[in-house]
């Protein structure tokens, strides 16, 4: 709402002058003063005066709170005299009440306060008063209705606010999934059931304070950005989908927005936290978390792990970026909301009803008679059987424990389609030994479609239709409706699936946000990870350097730092490039994870510095060369023996390691630089680099450089 005295938002470009004698600047046959005007210049025209529309209109609906005022009120919010005011009035703009008596105070509307905010516009841009006047009551109907200019602007709209509400919807499951990750790892029982995105500065000094902010919301959560999980909100106790099914995230997160004050349900033993991102001093977001009465719940989230906290912030941050967008293109609805994601249990009974009416459709009055199911493979990767998501037809009981098998050429008609992602239809049923329940069933004609994402790769379902009766219950003519409602079906299942594979890749990102960065880290040559390698040399030097400093006898000293020892180690993973492995992380991720586990077991406390992707640097300090050769070997050992676990990948990976090693004595790793720590460090990178080059030339050898030259052990 417009405070007094603050103005309205101006255009900086003129609108087109018109002719009042032509009712709003044309006559009936296009014409403009004498000339006749083209289409597409009425059409500019008539977009100039939209935009305008545009422009001025969201301004006076903050306005909403003043039902009717007076004049002098009028002139403060809208900007203009009271004898202009009375001007347009007389020029039928506004009509006044008939029940008023002369001379009686004529008090304004919301509807009056559009038609004046957008004369007052127009006078500012040039127009005279009377142009004003009428072409304010020519588009009276579109002023009022808040400035919709077409079919097509509602329309592009409508897509704005789908794209909108579903990145929307994204960001805030991600924030939420950010959050829920922190707070588990405090208080295990936790679990986020809502979140609300506050334009404001909330007290967060108590947990009280916190508690009472969070309520508030919750009563009244008008234009505000809320997520929710739907099965919290709704007390959702959905059973189980069936043995044969793939396991199902029990969360769903639906983004809310609303003018309106819809209420939160608040359940007893909900209590509430904040947190408020480091670069929106403005923004507060409060969250709504439900658990058994947990002691120490902060009135602020503390992120612990500084990546989860620059995601945080960053989510935050694009959400705040898009909800005024979305909430503009959304003012013509009561509400609004977007869903996070397709549940298992709300899709199959759905679908379950869907199914019931393909039957009816398909087979008419002999419906009773038929059958009609979709079925779902455990994966999509490495898919071994099929189960029944939805039927229509099948006792319950049979259904939720059906598995096809999918091995060699499948079972049945469904695992036949399947394999070949081609459809299978036999009008002899009964005797077609590929109907895999044909005695069960006792169907006569029998039809199995796959829902197809791509020929090339596995369908996401397949869509089982049978009839006890002839042959005619199922033509060849209803089998190809089949085919193109199955497309159909493969978008809704595809949908599904893209929501399940999103959720795993999500639950694995934030379950090694560490892991990721280090991952990025230690891409290039001379990385970050790289650069922590040198800094750990750097403090073995320091060390060196005051034993140096500390020695009575330079002799005595020198004599002693060179038998003491510190081994580079460089180990690469080889053939990196030509691994063809699928799983829902990169196989790089995870084989790194294989070898620093080796590292981590075979010589505890080293830590090894990825780059170059593929690479490690292990920093052995007071390893001989020997030594370090007998340690590598072990590594080396322990990462073939074991095979690498990727997730989602079920086949069996193993990988295998190369080395090289230099052992530097604490008098060499002196004599690098005595005192330039910039030439230190370009001299050690260059060892190290030198170490690196020798990895590549082999496989699975392990090299060392002794005596000037290198060679293979």
């Amino acid at each position: 709402m417009l405070e007094k005295g603050e103005p309205m938002a101006t255009l900086p470009a003129p609108v087109a002058d018109y002719d009042v004698r032509a009712g709003n600047g044309h006559d009936s046959r296009g014409q403009r003063n004498g000339l006749k005007v083209s289409p597409d210049d009425q059409v500019c025209r008539e977009r100039e005066f939209s935009e305008l529309l545009e422009r001025v209109l969201p301004g006076v609906d903050q306005w909403r709170d003043h039902l009717t005022i007076g004049i002098g009120r009028v002139t403060e919010l809208v900007g203009l005299k009271d004898t202009q005011i009375r001007y347009f009035e007389e020029l039928h703009g506004l009509e006044r009440d008939p029940a008023l008596p002369p001379g009686a105070t004529r008090y304004y509307s919301l509807a009056d306060l559009r038609r004046l905010a957008v004369f007052a516009e127009l006078l500012r841009q040039g127009q005279r008063p009377a142009q004003a006047a009428e072409m304010v009551r020519q588009h009276a109907h579109r002023i009022d209705r808040g400035g919709f200019r077409s079919i097509a602007d509602v329309l592009q709209r409508e897509g704005d606010a789908i794209t909108d509400g579903f990145l929307l919807s994204r960001l805030a499951s991600q924030v939420i999934f950010a959050a829920q990750r922190e707070l588990n790892e405090q208080f295990a029982s936790a679990r986020i059931i809502a979140m609300f995105v506050a334009e404001k500065v909330i007290d967060t000094s108590s947990a009280a304070a916190v508690q009472a902010a969070g309520e508030s919301l919750a009563e009244y959560p008008q234009d505000m950005l809320v997520a929710l999980d739907r099965a919290a909100v709704l007390g959702e106790r959905i059973p189980g989908t069936g043995e044969g099914l793939a396991p199902d995230d029990d969360s769903s997160i639906v983004l809310f927005y609303s003018r309106e004050p819809w209420n939160v349900p608040v359940p007893e033993a909900a209590q509430f936290c904040s947190y408020r991102p480091s670069d929106e001093s403005g923004l507060t977001v409060v969250f709504m978390v439900q658990a058994a009465p947990v002691d120490g719940l902060p009135p602020r989230l503390d992120i612990r792990v500084p990546a989860r906290k620059h995601l945080l912030d960053w989510m935050i941050g694009m959400c705040h970026a898009i909800f005024p967008e979305f909430r503009a293109v959304t003012k013509a609805h009561g509400y609004r909301y977007r869903s996070d994601g397709y549940r298992l249990a709300h899709t199959r009974e759905a679908l379950t009803r869907l199914m019931q009416r393909v039957r009816s459709l398909i087979f008419g009055a002999q419906a009773g008679d038929s059958m009609a199911c979709l079925l779902l493979p455990n994966d999509l990767y490495q898919p071994a059987y099929l189960s029944i998501l939805a039927h229509a037809g099948y006792p319950e009981e049979i259904a939720r424990t059906v598995r096809v098998s999918l091995r060699e050429r499948g079972d049945g008609l469904s695992g036949k389609a399947f394999l070949a992602r081609e459809p299978f239809f036999t009008r002899e049923a009964a005797t077609d030994d590929r109907v895999l329940a044909a005695q069960e069933e006792r169907c006569q004609v029998a039809l199995a479609v796959p829902l197809l994402s791509h020929w090339d790769t596995h369908p996401f379902g397949v869509l089982y239709l049978a009839s006890r009766h002839s042959a005619r219950e199922l033509s060849s003519d209803m089998a190809f409706v089949a085919l193109v409602f199955g497309n159909i079906l493969s978008e809704l299942l595809g949908r599904w699936w893209l929501t399940r594979l999103r959720r795993t890749h999500d639950g694995l990102l934030h379950a090694h946000v560490a892991e990721y960065i280090r991952w990025f880290d230690g891409m290039d040559l001379h990385g970050p990870d790289f650069e922590r390698g040198l800094q750990q040399l750097e403090a073995i030097w320091e060390r060196v350097a005051a034993a140096v400093g500390g020695e009575e006898s330079t002799r005595t000293g020198a004599d002693h730092l060179s038998r003491r020892f510190i081994t580079l180690v460089v180990l690469d993973i080889d053939h990196t490039h030509t691994r063809q492995e699928r799983g829902y992380e990169p196989f790089l991720l995870a084989a790194q994870r294989h070898v620093q586990q080796a590292v981590a077991q075979i010589v505890p406390g080293v830590c090894g510095y990825w780059f170059k992707n593929d690479h490690t640097l292990l920093i052995l300090d007071g390893y001989t060369l020997d030594e370090a050769v007998a340690s590598v070997r072990r590594v080396a050992s322990r990462v073939q023996m074991l095979p690498v676990t990727i997730a989602g990948c079920c086949e069996r990976t193993t990988i295998t390691i190369s080395a090289a090693l230099q052992e530097l004595s604490y008098q060499e790793l002196y004599d690098v630089s005595h005192d330039d720590r910039e030439e230190l460090r370009v001299r050690l990178t260059s060892i190290i680099d030198a170490i690196y080059e020798r990895t590549r030339e082999s496989s699975r050898a392990i090299w060392i450089f002794r005596d000037g030259d290198w060679r293979q052990v």
